[in-house]
């Protein structure tokens, strides 16, 4: 499965605008990764929020430690995609990693 990783990294007003414009456009597609919370309230919260319109994985103000060490990240870095709870696997076509 191929997905699509995008890295937003501001630097500029021009940056934000652009990143917000984006993210107001495609709002209704994010599923956002909780990486502060541990693997099964992760795994639980993109469980209630999955549904078919969810197509991108967002990541939002973290730091790449916290990525490397995240098992779901990991996951779709591999390829492996994400096990749902009706042992459906979802790939998400994009990740957004936001890094202010």
């Amino acid at each position: 499965m191929l997905v699509n990783f995008k890295i937003f990294h501001e630097k500029t007003d021009a940056d934000f605008e652009n990143y917000n414009k984006l993210w107001n456009q495609n709002k209704e597609r994010f599923i956002f990764l909780q990486t502060g919370l541990p693997l099964s309230e992760q795994i639980d919260y993109i469980n209630i929020y999955m549904d078919s319109s969810k197509d991108i994985l967002a990541v939002r103000f973290v730091k790449i430690n916290e990525l490397q060490l995240n098992k779901i990240m990991n996951d779709i870095f591999l390829g492996n995609g994400f096990l749902c709870e009706n042992n459906k696997i979802w790939y998400p076509k994009e990740v957004w990693i936001y890094c202010p």
